[in-house]
């Protein structure tokens, strides 16, 4: 379980780490007007090429540190619309400010989120996010109380600005499923990659929150580079990545990640591998994506029950495949 951080230092020191982070990888300034149409105000937005998000942060002495966000590059001089805000308050404890700092028992610091991200759109608050969002939960102690809060990312990782970028694009995309109406949907399923349903739904408590931040951008990264390809790489509620063969309409391959290589979850990803392979048409080939330094403990073992592995490494804000060429081969053979 997290406990909330309250102190005034602590929370001024995490705030600066918190924007420091961001603006390393931004690239330019850009003068916007900011908010909504009756309330907005001049401000200088930092673009992020590599993160594909822009962020605006201002310090509201002894009240808040505030932290607004958005999707693509902005024109100069344009009206911007806040996809999100990521707020902290200046010290102690604020449940109507969505953002927190908090600390796990491994004395790790995260960034979390209460789930007030209404914006003025209607049918979006509090309630619609807990019952939409899926990512990476935790339970929080906070002053007496325990609250349930999602997690942005982990503070202290070189992939923190990665994280937090993942967690506006979840947001975007859970705001923009509000405003599709029910009659411009389609009765049947299209394949396609969505970061919004990576993670879970809440519960369950994580024993390494910091495991499962890397998590989802290890998937993210890996239907990337299949995407270059030109493969069709697609998830949905039970599958965290798969391939589909358009031609044939079937799955012809199936993912799963174990982020810190642990035997408890390298089991549990790899048992969900089987299962979903055994009950879906076609047999896909099953593929287990592990760190690096695990692969050789686990290969000779899982090739038994047919599932392949393939490692990957994490330096400063990359994610690298080095072995990526076993999927290429499988695919070419397949495809």
């Amino acid at each position: 379980m997290l406990r909330v951080i309250e102190d005034e230092k602590l929370i001024r020191k995490y705030a600066g780490r918190f924007v420091k982070s961001l603006k390393r990888l931004s690239d330019e300034k850009i003068r916007v007007k900011l908010g909504h149409q009756g309330a907005s105000f001049q401000a200088g937005v930092l673009w992020s090429k590599k993160l594909g998000i822009w962020f605006f942060s201002q310090t509201v002495k002894n009240v808040r540190y505030a932290n607004a966000f958005g999707i693509g590059k902005p024109l100069e001089g344009s009206h911007l619309p806040i996809t999100a805000e990521i707020n902290f308050p200046a010290g102690g404890i604020d449940r109507r400010t969505g953002g927190a700092f908090a600390r796990d028992h491994l004395d790790n610091v995260f960034a979390v989120h209460r789930g007030v991200i209404g914006g003025g759109r209607k049918g979006i608050g509090k309630s619609f996010f807990e019952e939409n969002h899926r990512g990476v939960w935790s339970e929080m102690e906070d002053a007496g109380v325990i609250s349930r809060v999602a997690v942005i990312g982990a503070l202290t990782s070189s992939r923190f600005p990665l994280q937090a970028a993942l967690f506006i694009r979840k947001i975007e995309q859970l705001k923009a499923t509000v405003e599709r109406s029910s009659q411009t949907r389609f009765d049947f399923p299209q394949t396609a990659f969505r970061e919004d349903l990576l993670g879970s739904p809440p519960p369950p408590e994580a024993d390494d929150l910091s495991a499962l931040c890397e998590r989802d951008l290890v998937v993210c990264h890996l239907a990337s580079l299949l995407a270059r390809w030109k493969f069709k790489a697609g998830n949905d509620i039970h599958h965290d990545l798969f391939i589909m063969d358009a031609s044939e309409n079937k799955m012809t391959h199936v993912f799963a990640v174990s982020a810190d290589g642990k035997e408890q979850s390298t089991l549990a990803a790899a048992g969900k591998l089987l299962l979903q392979t055994a009950n879906t048409h076609g047999k896909p080939s099953a593929f287990l994506v592990v760190p690096e330094n695990a692969v050789n403990r686990i290969t000779q073992d899982l090739e038994k029950l047919a599932v392949c592995t393939i490692g990957f490494r994490l330096e400063e804000d990359r994610i690298i495949f080095p072995d990526l060429g076993k999927i290429r081969l499988d695919l070419n053979t397949q495809l």
